[in-house]
């Protein structure tokens, strides 16, 4: 039985799936093995993935697409190890990946810290308009460590490449289906509210392929999904009075976000009109945001 399972949603992407699941046949710790979900798709993923790991992997299948955290949740099923990575299809692990935070995640435990949550990463972002040595804890031009609670309501500072102790995910039950390009936040944020801790190491451990179609793209869907993220976690009621100031504040960003999107797509001016109080209010409020707007007017 492998220590570490390797999760990996992919849905028509054969054409990226093969560099991802290199970057996994490359590591440098050797105890792991990958199970992945083929979320519906209409493409030789499956095929593509079987050729590059033959039986270190195992691959299930949704007939239809459920989206990434219920395929997540359904790799999961089939998964043995005592740790979770995630990766997505069209990312890459560099090859001291699993060395690293398996090595700290053990030491976390042999210092007397079972605390532990999930460990978290620095990134390589590459794609089409980013700038070179992009990464993705640079682009929240502030220092995420530690990854409070507090810090990760305010920005999503945990990519996505991470690891998970399992009895950590089967407590919170993993990802949450009924959401789609937030599900890893939501997650993020619900395993701080339980105290535990997030691990970061700011070596860049994988590479992030940003696509202008991927959907942390589209404004106004992310705008909806975060919205749901940040009244899931005040419906909870498990957070200080400092935190739940900040998921209202960024129910109504978002909700900012969402108007301000749907108003320059649709050019609705009374839409526009009816969003005016709230726009002016965010973008005076949350300056440190204000390349997402540009990115709104950029979008179309």
């Amino acid at each position: 039985m492998p220590r570490v399972s390797v999760i990996v949603p992919a849905k028509d992407s054969a054409a990226t799936i093969g560099r991802a699941l290199r970057s996994v046949a490359a590591q440098t710790y050797d105890d792991w093995h990958v199970v992945l979900c083929d979320d519906g798709s209409s493409d030789h993923t499956a095929e593509v993935a079987r050729k590059v790991l033959g039986d270190r992997i195992t691959i299930v299948r949704h007939e239809t697409a459920q989206g990434p955290a219920a395929a997540r949740n359904r790799a999961i099923e089939d998964a043995d190890g005592d740790l979770m990575a995630f990766l997505d299809a069209d990312d890459e692990l560099a090859p001291e990946f699993l060395t690293v935070q398996v090595g700290r995640y053990d030491d976390e435990l042999d210092a007397g810290r079972g605390d532990v949550g999930l460990l978290a990463c620095d990134a390589r972002v590459v794609g089409e308009g980013v700038p070179n040595g992009q990464t993705y804890l640079a682009q929240f031009h502030e220092d995420p460590e530690p990854m409070t609670l507090e810090r990760v309501l305010r920005r999503n500072c945990v990519y996505v490449a991470t690891v998970v102790p399992r009895p950590v995910g089967e407590e919170l039950g993993w990802f949450a289906p009924e959401l789609f390009g937030t599900e890893d936040h939501d997650f993020w944020v619900r395993i701080l509210e339980t105290g535990r801790r997030a691990v970061l190491s700011r070596q860049l451990l994988a590479t992030y392929h940003h696509s202008a179609g991927s959907v942390s793209s589209n404004i106004a869907s992310q705008g909806v999904n975060n919205q749901k993220t940040y009244v899931r976690a005040l419906e909870r009621g498990n957070l200080t009075p400092a935190a739940r100031r900040i998921a209202k504040r960024e129910v109504r960003y978002n909700r900012a976000m969402e108007a301000a999107a749907k108003a320059w797509f649709h050019r609705d001016l009374m839409a526009a009109v009816k969003a005016a109080p709230v726009l002016i209010g965010v973008a005076l409020t949350r300056p440190s945001h204000w390349g997402d707007w540009i990115r709104v007017l950029r979008s179309r």
